[in-house]
């Protein structure tokens, strides 16, 4: 029940990520609940050679205000901003993994549950936050930790440049159909690097050999999202593309192939909005 929890949670952040944005007067929000069905393909972990597929009716919820956004890069909080340079917070989930489900993992701990916090320093070339139009680089910092909500293990940061680009592609008075794509250059401390992809004396055998790593680059990623916004409905799907070569992880025995794909897509209805 609570796997299902969390990943209906993971699903609102990550379709909302290529949710439409409209433009917010200062001192104004917006708020839409709804509800939908959304299928995703995610790999285990990155590197992994397996995945598991999801599809699940998922209650949709975006707010957007001058001061936060639940609809971008998942929770997104305004903290600061001068001229074109913002800093905000953002977070991000990592899936659980049952180590009996996953063949490179079998006799090993389960990976827990990974919630990341931390700042993010974005300087906008184009548009601003809440534009329906933007571009802009970014520098972020995420403090991450594991817990089966039994207790809570400090597992390390994870770090990068991104950028990020959405455009509206057709407008109408009622709708809009947008694009927005992603970028990201991974680096990651080597205390979050084992809890993904270490293997122990203990856990070594003839075809999984003991391995530690140590902090540095830790891959590359693009994604492409597409959505169809209206006052009633929205539809959207994205394709995310990790790439692994070269990384410090990549020579563990638990990296299987040097790249992942995760597709998804969803609709919703909207059945309450309100402007205030």
């Amino acid at each position: 029940m609570i796997k299902r929890c969390i990943i209906s949670i993971l699903f609102i952040l990550t379709f909302n990520a290529y949710a439409a944005e409209d433009s917010v007067e200062k001192g104004t929000a917006k708020m839409e609940f709804g509800a939908g069905l959304f299928y995703a393909d995610i790999p285990h972990y990155l590197g992994s050679d397996e995945s598991e597929q999801y599809l699940l009716p998922v209650p949709y919820f975006r707010y957007q205000s001058d001061k936060m956004a639940i609809d971008r890069n998942n929770f997104t909080g305004f903290l600061w901003q001068q001229e074109n340079l913002h800093l905000d917070l953002s977070a991000n989930v990592g899936l659980a993994v049952d180590s009996e489900d996953n063949k490179a993992r079998e006799g090993m701990d389960d990976l827990d549950w990974v919630f990341e916090l931390g700042p993010s320093l974005n300087y906008y070339l184009i548009g601003e936050p809440n534009a329906k139009q933007h571009l802009y680089l970014s520098l972020f910092a995420r403090k991450a930790i594991a817990t089966d909500f039994s207790g809570i293990d400090d597992i390390g940061w994870r770090y990068g440049p991104s950028v990020y680009y959405r455009v509206p592609i057709i407008e109408k008075s009622d709708s809009q159909f947008s694009l927005a794509f992603r970028g990201n250059i991974n680096f990651a401390s080597d205390k979050y690097l084992d809890y993904y992809y270490g293997v122990s004396d203990l856990h070594s055998n003839e075809t999984r050999q003991a391995y530690s790593s140590r902090s540095g680059f830790s891959g590359t990623g693009v994604s492409i999202g597409v959505h169809f916004d209206t006052p009633k409905y929205w539809l959207g799907g994205f394709v995310k593309y990790h790439h692994l070569a070269n990384s410090q992880q990549d020579a563990s025995p638990l990296v299987k192939q040097d790249y992942n794909v995760s597709v998804g897509f969803g609709v919703a209805w909207k059945f309450y909005r309100r402007n205030f």
